[in-house]
């Protein structure tokens, strides 16, 4: 078993000269993916890469993404994707913690790599897109790769194995890798793209980060699984993703709400027709009712509404095409997962209660990278603990109410309060610090901190602001800073977040 196999060597074999993935307005084949991504794995095992190693990408939308992560899944090797987003403080530590033995970049992150690279011990060889020449810290992508044979098949693997590290920030402490095996991501895939009723006449479009589950899931793995075509954009800008739509009759995409809403806010143009789209998964936070109302209805489509996390590979559950759907709930469990409802001391909840969802079967992780406690804390008993809270009702859909953990969704990232707090914290003005979330008519809900400041020293609101930006990716930025004399706390000394964000 080997996800390179189930999808890209099984397609370049039975439909090499299909597109399968178009960037721009040029299109690649099964064949040729597959080609060039053997050149990768050989290239990756001459350089001593083996069954287990981490191998990291910090790559952009780009052609040389896809063929290297097939690369590296066929030498066995782990795949640790970075955003390309992410600043130093936030490379080093994943680089770090998953003691990446070679890394994949572009040619711009070299400089941001630098000042950190002498204390990344694990790391023994940087690999650049971009570069025209090899440098004395990194080999040119084009060069070095290119000297190697097309001629490969991907090792043959225990369904166990691990595929993929994709690190999901913790609400307290260090962001934890969640290693997820190739049982996890293809037995996913799969049940997603039945239910979904996927073929390979389908034409998908990428508008997020291909670093991102969600594209790697509903994406690559549905899409190539199926034999169908994905067009990818380098980066998402509303009017040129509805033009490449219209233009390409685009079947079938993958996105968070926020991109729906602006897609529903052109005008009535004919070069924004989207009329084309059949299926569209709306995840990353619960789609507000009327949104998909709206949307269905001027483009005769269907939302389907996706649930899930990173630890859970990441659908739990699914609104399908083979059950009426309830716009309220996030669907039904997919196939052989089970979905229960529990109390804070464990106990399993009958229908309609509220209690925290947990999740059981193929699509439960392997665990937290080298986070014994962790994982202990996530899996009791082979139960994925969400943290979120909901509830099952007396047909088997899930819904979902709240979040146990503090975790904010601002534009369908994933922000994590500590990991905010934890740098104000190192500001030399900043006493204490709280980020919590704030309702954003545009992006759902975004970062807002409230900051009390040591004795003597003043602040602008903007310089907090830009104290944040500077150092962590840009979805990550505050949008708002409150000054205060002093945070609410309980009678132990914690700082409550409930009381902050109520007055809001």
């Amino acid at each position: 078993m080997n996800l390179a196999w189930t999808s890209l060597e099984y397609q370049a074999f039975r439909r090499p000269d299909k597109i399968a993935v178009i960037f721009g307005e040029k299109g690649y084949s099964y064949s040729f993916l597959n080609a060039e991504a053997n050149k990768v794995a050989n290239a990756l095992r001459s350089l001593g890469v083996q069954k287990g190693d981490r191998v990291s990408l910090w790559l952009p939308n780009c052609l040389e993404f896809i063929t290297s992560f097939y690369g590296i899944l066929k030498v066995g090797a782990v795949l640790v994707p970075m955003n390309i987003l992410f600043k130093a403080r936030e490379i080093e530590f994943l680089l770090s913690n998953s003691e990446a033995k070679v890394l994949i970049t572009v040619a711009s992150s070299l400089e941001m790599l630098k000042p950190v690279r002498n204390k990344l011990t694990a790391l023994e060889t940087v690999i650049a897109v971009g570069l025209e020449e090899d440098e004395r810290d990194a080999l040119s992508f084009k060069r070095f790769i290119g000297k190697f044979s097309e001629q490969l098949f991907g090792i043959d693997l225990s369904l166990d194995d691990t595929a993929t590290i994709l690190y999901t920030s913790g609400t307290t402490g260090n962001p934890k890798g969640a290693m997820l095996t190739h049982r996890n991501l293809y037995l996913n895939a799969e049940y997603y793209a039945e239910g979904l009723g996927a073929n390979e006449n389908w034409v998908g479009i990428c508008l997020l980060p291909l670093s991102h589950l969600l594209s790697l899931a509903a994406g690559q793995f549905v899409l190539f699984g199926r034999g169908a075509t994905m067009h990818v954009m380098e980066r998402f800008v509303t009017e040129q993703a509805a033009m490449i739509i219209a233009r390409h009759k685009i079947n079938y995409t993958f996105a968070v709400p926020t991109v729906y809403a602006m897609f529903l806010n052109l005008p009535d143009e004919p070069q924004y027709d989207l009329s084309s789209l059949e299926v569209c998964i709306t995840t990353g936070s619960m789609t507000p009712l009327d949104l998909r109302k709206r949307f269905e209805e001027k483009f005769n489509c269907q939302t389907i509404q996706a649930y899930g996390q990173v630890e859970s590979s990441p659908v739990i559950t699914m609104d399908r095409l083979d059950k009426p759907r309830k716009f309220e709930s996030v669907g039904y469990p997919l196939p052989h997962v089970e979905v229960k409802i529990v109390d804070d001391e464990d106990r399993t909840l009958p229908p309609n209660q509220h209690g925290e969802i947990c999740a059981r079967g193929h699509c439960v992780m392997k665990g937290y990278w080298k986070n014994p406690e962790g994982t202990r804390e996530a899996i009791k008993d082979g139960w994925l603990h969400t943290g979120d809270i909901g509830m099952i009702d007396e047909e088997g859909y899930v819904y979902i109410f709240d979040r146990k953990k503090d975790m904010i969704i601002c534009g369908g990232y994933n922000i994590y309060p500590i990991e905010i707090e934890n740098l104000l914290y190192e500001n030399p003005k900043v006493l204490e610090a709280s980020v919590v979330a704030v309702p954003d008519e545009r992006l759902g809900e975004i970062p807002k901190a409230y900051v009390v400041l040591k004795p003597g020293e003043k602040a602008t609101e903007q310089e907090i602001m830009d104290y944040v930006k500077d150092r962590l990716a840009a979805y990550k930025k505050l949008r708002a800073v409150e000054f205060l004399e002093a945070l609410p706390k309980g009678p132990t000394g914690k700082i409550l977040r409930r009381a902050l964000r109520e007055r809001r």
